[in-house]
């Protein structure tokens, strides 16, 4: 009588997606919001102020109809993507009309940026503090979020409720792994394949998913301090310094550290080849 032992894979499951031919369309969308999240209110603001005699009350109703364009086209499209009745992005098993984990959160971001944005503007003459904290108060939300997800992971705490591919009553996993799933799916256009192959990497590398718990603190914990910094310095400088902290300095960490985190990626990947091969040769050295 033989017993049939499953065989493991000898290399981590590829993903089958590249941001190589996507680069352009990357580039194009992050200019765009730079342009719309930090040029324009930052810009605008010193332009009105400075070389119009408009009361501070319209120059502000001016700036808020600029804001976030491009933040509400995604948002619009996304949810198009996910909704349309032959959706290719969709989780898997799911229905028509499921929001991905990564979609509630644009949501709840509409809703921090339109109360921040209504209540800094109802006043006479705004609230100027108010109206610097919408992105520095979202990172600080989120980082909260973060650490509550990875605790959950640290301690093997099942999710309460599905986390895109991750069903209620799984172990959680570290919380960058639903906005990689999320993003690269709808946003990249990786489809719902991407999701599948995600998963299964994930099952199958435990040099993967240490990585995930890594990049998850390594993005986190500065995303944390940054946001509170930025909130404190919002309420101790004056006005026009206040503003300014509020649209720039998030912006630019996010921008710096996303370089930082693609350059940690490619050691944590190549740290991840070693396994596999180490793997591949203790095989090879036992049959």
């Amino acid at each position: 009588m033989s017993t049939d032992i499953p065989q493991l894979p000898e290399e981590p499951i590829s993903l089958n997606y590249s941001l190589e031919r996507r680069k352009t369309r990357i580039l194009i969308f992050w200019l765009l919001v730079f342009m719309d999240s930090v040029a324009f209110p930052i810009g605008l603001y010193y332009l009105l102020t400075r070389c119009t005699t408009l009361s501070t009350t319209t120059i502000f109703n001016i700036l808020t109809m600029t804001l976030f364009g491009t933040f509400l086209t995604e948002t619009l499209q996304r949810s198009w993507s996910l909704w349309r009745k032959k959706s290719t992005v969709r989780v898997r098993n799911t229905g028509r009309y499921y929001f991905d984990f990564t979609h509630w959160h644009i949501l709840v971001s509409w809703i921090i940026i339109i109360a921040e944005l209504v209540l800094g503007t109802i006043p006479e003459p705004p609230w100027i503090r108010m109206l610097a904290m919408p992105v520095p108060s979202l990172f600080f939300v989120f980082s909260i979020e973060m650490l509550i997800f990875e605790f959950m992971y640290i301690f093997k705490i099942p999710v309460p409720f599905r986390i895109s591919s991750v069903p209620k009553g799984d172990p959680m996993r570290p919380a960058l792994y639903p906005l990689l799933e999320d993003i690269i799916a709808v946003d990249g256009m990786g489809q719902t394949e991407f999701r599948d192959h995600l998963n299964q990497r994930y099952n199958a590398s435990p040099p993967f998913r240490s990585m995930l718990h890594r990049l998850t603190m390594l993005w986190m914990i500065p995303q944390m301090l940054v946001a509170g910094g930025t909130l404190a310095g919002i309420v101790i400088a004056d006005h026009e310094l206040a503003y300014t902290l509020g649209w720039s300095v998030p912006a630019i960490w996010a921008g710096i550290w996303a370089m930082v985190m693609a350059i940690r990626i490619r050691v944590e990947l190549r740290r991840e080849r070693h396994y596999w091969m180490a793997l591949r040769l203790t095989r090879q050295l036992q049959q």
